[in-house]
């Protein structure tokens, strides 16, 4: 059974229980109005109350807490004020023009990314551009069960500060898109900066038995409706969330997200 968040991604039970059990070492224990300030009343507006020495808890504060142990301070903030993530779309196309292009290498999204960002859901779809596209009522259901044996293969990266490599090895793209979907991820999509980007190289391991024939990878991501984060510093979202919901962080988490973006 799944429960679901703020955000638009679900969270099952076990992987709330692993996101509380995580929270140590992220919230301060030290003396101090806040969240996990034994004895002391938190200042969580819009979050609850708390008057134990336990720290914020509830769905609103998990969600916070979640951006948090994902990385994104910006993000907690926003969640910590109630302002919507609204869902944006970053598509990756790659055009094989004709049947003697088998690898299609660094393909970037067609969007920058200007603020922190949340993804949680990939589409793949393999468009056929060639003249034999919509030539009868059966094409459309072989171009359909196409997509998924195409034989079209891809690897997937995060370029930018800091950079890693989700899919590091040509992997056929129906199984990427099942693993990025699926219930495999924790705690329910990753987050992206204003300083990342997703690119993606593209490798035909059989030939294709038509051309044009256009792949295109579509990721659902969400972020902020407001602009306030845009220019906002890692630092500056840490302050906001100590000042305006007495959530104090350890020095730690600090120093290790501020270094990262």
């Amino acid at each position: 059974m799944t429960q679901s968040n703020q955000y638009g991604a679900y969270m099952t039970p076990e992987q709330f229980d692993r996101l509380m059990a995580a929270l140590p070492s992220i919230v301060s224990r030290g003396p101090g109005v806040g969240a996990g300030a034994p004895g002391q009343r938190a200042k969580m507006f819009g979050l609850g109350s708390c008057n134990c020495d336990s720290s914020m808890t509830g769905p609103l504060a998990a969600g916070v807490y979640a951006m948090l142990a994902g990385g994104s301070p910006r993000l907690a903030l926003a969640k910590a004020r109630g302002i919507p993530l609204a869902p944006q779309t970053l598509n990756v196309r790659a055009l094989f023009p004709d049947s003697t292009t088998s690898v299609v290498p660094d393909v970037g999204s067609d969007e920058k990314i200007i603020q922190d960002l949340l993804v949680d859901a990939m589409v793949v779809r393999i468009q056929n551009e060639s003249l034999t596209a919509n030539q009868n009522i059966l094409q459309s259901l072989s171009d359909f069960f196409f997509g998924f044996t195409s034989g079209i293969e891809a690897k997937l990266s995060v370029t930018g500060q800091p950079r890693y490599t989700p899919v590091d090895r040509f992997t056929p793209l129906s199984n990427i898109a099942d693993v990025v979907n699926g219930g495999s991820h924790w705690p329910g999509g990753w987050i992206l900066t204003y300083q990342q980007q997703l690119k993606m190289d593209f490798n035909a391991r059989v030939a294709l038995p038509f051309t044009p024939i256009e792949v295109i990878c579509t990721f659902r991501t969400w972020q902020p409706v407001t602009q306030s984060f845009v220019v906002m510093s890692t630092r500056e979202a840490i302050g906001l969330l100590q000042t305006e919901f007495g959530i104090e962080l350890a020095q730690s988490y600090i120093d290790r997200v501020a270094a990262m973006n």
